[in-house]
């Protein structure tokens, strides 16, 4: 078995892997390729340096240059269980995903959470300035950063499995010997799993030619509907029609959303009930995707009284709205998810 692990600085990854070692998991990190090319340099194991230094790697010898030589160390020792740490690139983990029973497990925090942390540690080399630790955050999500460089957001989303580390060590531990027991069939996915991996197939439904979204609305523990974003009943779908109108005005992603011809997954999963007279009020809404400004207008009007979603949307006004009302709970989904590995990935 191989386990991957990939997350955002001060979200518990050294914990995730010592909590393998001690199941018997040998231990090996890209990130070690990285600090050995730093001595050798002569430079300081700085975040900023083993960053530079890492990007600097990929952009000489391609995006997978660590992966290939964590493959080459893993070859020479087979039959193993091995925990790989470090992953920062989706090249990177597509590239050990080859490995055989291969799994990426991504570990998250919100940001207020992780600059918390970091301050009240007080490492050498961590920033002290909540806004310096932001700026590294951000560059560890790959804002500004090339396709082959830091790109930590991209690998979360890509992940097999999600924990979201936001309390005590023993409650991460829960969670890691969970993950563990649905790889060795020893338990049953929670209704959480159950529901979001439902979501993820119905996002194989989609024609949208950008993101494929998919969202099922549950209530006590049974489905009540389900959709996925596409062009109306009856109308012809974006690639019918020679491509995508917003790819063509250059609107970027979280902006504009009337202009597109498709209708959005929640939005369709709630007139879906409406349509066959559903009572979804008091429902949980499961989406693979953060609900845009339109959509979680229409899933408070529509009485949903909670949102998981997996991975995040980039729409300030929709977030604004969530902050400002307290009828809805809105939280990020953990566990197994079930969506074809890497399909969009890269």
């Amino acid at each position: 078995m191989h386990i991957g692990l990939t997350g955002f600085m001060a979200t518990g990854k050294g914990e995730l892997a010592n909590l393998l070692k001690k199941q018997n998991f040998r231990y090996c990190s890209l990130s070690d390729i990285v600090r050995e090319e730093a001595t050798k340099k002569g430079l300081e194991h700085t975040r900023e340096n083993l960053q530079k230094i890492g990007n600097d790697l990929r952009n000489k010898y391609g995006g997978t240059y660590f992966a290939r030589k964590i493959v080459e160390k893993i070859s020479a020792k087979p039959k193993k269980n091995w925990v790989i740490d470090g992953i920062r690139n989706p090249y990177e983990a597509k590239e050990l995903s080859n490995l055989p029973k291969f799994n990426l497990l991504g570990v998250t925090a919100r940001p207020s959470i992780i600059v918390e942390r970091i301050l009240s540690r007080k490492r050498d080399g961590d920033s002290l300035s909540e806004e310096d630790i932001l700026a590294k955050l951000n560059i560890e999500k790959g804002k500004g950063q090339p396709d082959d460089g830091q790109q930590v957001e991209k690998c979360i989303d890509m992940a097999n499995y999600l924990i979201v580390n936001e309390g005590t060590l023993k409650e991460m531990e829960a969670k890691l010997n969970h993950f563990l027991g649905l790889l060795r069939g020893e338990e049953r996915p929670a209704f959480d799993e159950v529901f979001m991996g439902i979501a993820y197939q119905w996002a194989e439904r989609s024609t949208c030619l950008r993101r494929k979204v998919g969202a099922v609305i549950a209530k006590d523990s049974q489905q009540l509907t389900a959709g996925y974003n596409g062009a109306p009943k009856g109308l012809k779908h974006c690639k019918e029609l020679g491509g995508c109108l917003r790819e063509k005005m250059n609107i970027p992603s979280g902006q504009r959303h009337e202009i597109c011809r498709g209708t959005h997954a929640e939005q369709n999963a709630i007139t879906q009930a409406a349509k066959f007279g559903i009572n979804i009020e008091g429902g949980t809404l499961y989406c693979n995707t953060h609900p845009c400004t339109i959509c979680t207008k229409m899933i408070i009007n529509a009485g949903i009284i909670k949102v998981i979603y997996d991975s995040d949307y980039n729409d300030p006004l929709s977030k604004q709205i969530l902050g400002e009302q307290k009828q809805l709970e809105i939280v990020r989904y953990e566990g197994l998810k079930f969506q074809p590995a890497y399909q969009s990935a890269i």
